[in-house]
């Protein structure tokens, strides 16, 4: 090698003071520092300069940062200015009501898209100014360099020199360098890649979304390039951007074509329309082409530009990526315009979607609708309502009801199954019990023996009328219908038929012929009320009975037969206090209960406020504060009251004990109770208790045994019957105070509950309050209350 010896690995890293004074100044690695060049120009890409527009650092030299601003890819992560609403787009607008988008523009609606800094090197990238290359030497020699190449196109390796690397490429870099040091070093292996890239410096202009001069990594294409610079703007052409290199054209890029095929349109060279860009290189994006709408029945209505002045229908379309499924192919509406005329410029062309009338054309302003297709089936006949399969069904020549509905089955629904499946976890078949010691789940033992920590639930009598009673929906076999269209004047009409008959009998004059289109719908017995004896009725009888239990009644079945057919009142039953609720009467009880609490709250209100403005000092101030919030909590306690919906019987206490013959409705309950043994007091008394019964007593004597207080109200006094019935003491009502005598004279049977109230300051507005109600009898008659229920409103 010219006398010259093969150089040590130490002198290899040595400075650019080195034995041989060539080189630079050593870095970690033995080659050149990390962002040093023989200029002392920071090198491009390395940390503190920008690799590409938008990473942290300040720009080259030479580009234009005032163009910069707003841009997607600047350091500061300005977002892109919006896209501007286009003259056409508000054209569009008024004409149909909706804001159409530009076809492909939400392409660059990401915040930045990076530069390509970091992509591999093709074997065909040509080495340049501004380029960095890593070169490792092994063998005879072994050191590792990172090599800018300067201005000149050099690299300069110690002992070596300065190697012309500018115009190389890539993939011959490794035999290109190994001849070169080869002429210094022997017995060696070489390889060389490129490391950093340099930077580029291209023009976007025209209407592009965001112009200026961006500086991109030379591994840039004319797409990325678009991408980094943000697109064109609304104004701007999707279908001709250019690539202009020395003054000349070097290619078009059609984003439509990207967009759809991911090709790149056309150019020079074997790279076609995505050419490499090169320093100084001129994108040009030109104004937008003709423009046409589609919109109507498909997926993705926008606005799109035609490649050439007219293009054909289906390509259009094709553009969209929408299915013409759901359109009419029998009608295409296309507005179009023609400013040539002074006058009525606009006009309507009817076309088709067959073969033919996707080969006529558009051009620039056409607005074309797509209709959507008719909902109406051509062979179809729609069952709904109480069916088990609510759907639209083929139909057939000759077609009628029965055909429809086979068989009674076909009307029940499907949860009714549902609901009886979830009735297995009534079932006490299997149960599980809890390991007191383990605190584990285990089966019932074999014998049945049954622990307190018995898991599961048995069935309730409440569970099994609810069950009976809703798990099937009842059908209205008397009723049906089938709506028609009439054809020709367009008017629906209403046939009826008895579906019983229709189904079970196959009556020809209510198994009426169907025809196509019609909608049969099966009613309940809730959707039209039917007569009761037509509905399934459950009542449920307990207490002292042979046969307590669930029954389902028959029509104008009574109290009396229902007993007959439980068995008969059981020994020790005592008639005369059998509970007769009804859920009609109930509703109607709940709903007297709070209109009346309404009433008497709006009056409290009144009244306090009155009571307030009369007050004198701060004590008749306080002491009305304190009345006022007494009254409150007594309505308070009202509206917690709710209604039994009991009937009273109004029996013969001394009589036979004969129920009477009440007609039963659905849901009644009875309840049978034993015979008591007491007689209950309470009230303004001294004891409150239950006393044993002893046959002839009277109110007067009851009263004597509790002991009334101070402040009882005699003349208040109320007798609560075990039936239901309420008597009340004629004196309150009375401005001689008659009746006294003979309320306390009557006799008191078992179950009776004597209540006394105490005397009402009438002093205070409180009085209003109990006026309000009217008096005690009515409380408990309207509203169906209990004995019960008046402790809860006293306490």
């Amino acid at each position: 090698m010219g006398g010259s010896r093969p150089a040590t690995v130490e002198e290899a890293g040595r400075g650019s003071r080195g034995a041989d004074g060539l080189g630079s100044g050593p870095g970690a690695d033995g080659g050149l520092p990390t962002g040093a060049s023989p200029a002392g120009q920071a090198i491009p890409g390395a940390p503190g300069t920008p690799g590409s527009l938008g990473r942290a650092g300040t720009l080259p030299t030479g580009a234009v940062g005032s163009n910069l601003q707003g841009q997607n890819l600047r350091a500061d992560a300005t977002p892109l200015p919006a896209l501007a609403f286009t003259q056409f787009q508000r054209f569009v607008q008024e004409s149909t009501g909706n804001a159409l988008p530009l076809y492909g523009y939400s392409l660059f609606e990401r915040p930045r898209f990076p530069s390509l800094a970091d992509a591999p090197v093709p074997a065909t990238y040509v080495v340049g100014p501004g380029d960095e290359l890593d070169i490792k030497i092994w063998g005879g020699v072994d050191v590792a360099l990172r090599l800018p190449v300067d201005r000149s196109g050099q690299i300069t390796v110690p002992r070596v020199g300065p190697i012309t690397v500018a115009g190389v490429k890539a993939g011959e870099l490794d035999a290109f360098l190994k001849r070169q040091v080869g002429k210094v070093y022997a017995n060696f292996e070489l390889s060389a890649t490129v490391g950093k890239l340099r930077t580029i410096q291209v023009y976007v202009v025209g209407q592009a979304r965001a112009p200026g001069a961006y500086t991109v990594s030379s591994l840039s294409n004319l797409v990325s390039a678009v991408f980094e610079s943000g697109g064109p703007s609304a104004t701007g052409s999707m279908r001709r951007i250019e690539l202009v290199r020395a003054g000349q054209k070097v290619a078009t890029l059609d984003l439509y074509q990207f967009i759809q095929a991911g090709s790149m349109g056309a150019g020079t060279g074997a790279e076609g329309g995505d050419q490499r860009l090169l320093p100084g290189d001129v994108i040009v994006v030109p104004p937008a082409g003709p423009r046409v709408a589609l919109t109507g029945a498909l997926d993705n209505p926008g606005i799109f530009e035609l490649a050439t002045p007219e293009e054909p229908i289906a390509k259009v379309l094709g553009y969209s990526g929408s299915s013409t499924l759901l359109a009419t192919p029998h009608k295409v509406l296309v507005e179009r315009v023609n400013n040539q005329k002074a006058s009525a410029p606009r006009e309507v062309e009817e076309r088709t979607l067959d073969a033919q009338g996707q080969r006529t054309t558009l051009r620039d302003g056409d607005l074309v609708t797509l209709l959507k297709i008719k909902p109406q089936f051509a062979n179809a006949v729609t069952l709904r309502g109480n069916v088990a399969q609510p759907l639209r069904y083929a139909f057939k020549p000759g077609m009628r009801i029965a055909d429809l509905i086979p068989e009674p089955e076909a009307l029940i629904v499907d949860d009714y199954y549902t609901r009886k499946n979830i009735l297995v976890q009534y079932d006490t078949a299997r149960r599980s019990v809890v390991d007191p010691q383990t605190g584990q789940v285990r089966p019932l033992s074999a014998d049945g023996q049954r622990g307190a920590e018995e898991t599961g639930r048995r069935v309730s009598v409440d569970e099994l009328s609810s069950s009976a009673r809703s798990s099937l929906a009842e059908v209205n076999w008397d009723y049906a219908s089938i709506e028609r269209l009439k054809k020709g004047d367009n008017v629906t009409t209403l046939l009826s038929f008895n579906l019983g008959r229709a189904v079970r009998q196959k009556d020809p004059d209510h198994n009426l012929v169907l025809e196509p289109g019609d909608v049969v719908t099966i009613y309940g017995v809730n959707d039209i009320p039917v007569p009761q004896e037509k509905r399934f009725r459950f009542v449920k009888i307990g207490g002292e009975v042979k046969a307590p239990g669930v029954y389902q009644i028959k029509p104008g079945e009574t109290l009396t037969d229902l007993v007959v057919r439980a068995g008969g009142l059981a020994t020790g039953a005592y008639p005369y206090g059998t509970t007769f609720t009804r859920e009609s009467t109930r509703a109607q009880q709940q709903a007297n209960l709070e209109q009346a609490v309404r009433r008497i709250e709006a009056q409290l209100s009144t009244q306090a406020s009155g009571a307030l403005q009369a007050s004198r000092d701060a004590e008749s101030a306080q002491q009305a504060q304190a009345q006022l919030a007494a009254q409150r909590m007594t309505v308070e306690r009202l509206k917690a009251l709710r209604a039994s919906g009991r009937i009273s019987l109004e029996m013969d206490p001394a009589g036979r004990g004969d129920l009477p013959s009440i007609a039963l409705e659905d849901g009644d309950v009875i309840n049978v109770p034993p015979r008591p043994s007491f007689v209950s007091v309470f009230g303004s008394v001294l004891a409150e208790s239950a006393f044993i019964h002893r046959p002839g007593l009277t109110v007067r004597d009851y009263l004597d045994r509790a002991g009334p207080t101070r402040e009882a109200d005699l003349d208040a006094a109320l007798l609560i019957r075990a039936d239901g019935s309420v008597m009340a003491n004629g004196a309150q009502r009375s401005w001689l105070g008659a009746g006294s005598g003979s309320f306390m004279s009557t006799r008191v049977y078992p179950g009776d509950t004597v209540f006394l109230p105490e005397v009402v300051d009438k002093r205070t507005p409180y009085v209003q309050f109990i006026q309000g109600l009217k008096d005690w009898t009515q409380l408990f008659y309207q509203f169906g209350l209990g004995a019960a229920a008046v402790r809860t409103l006293r306490n």
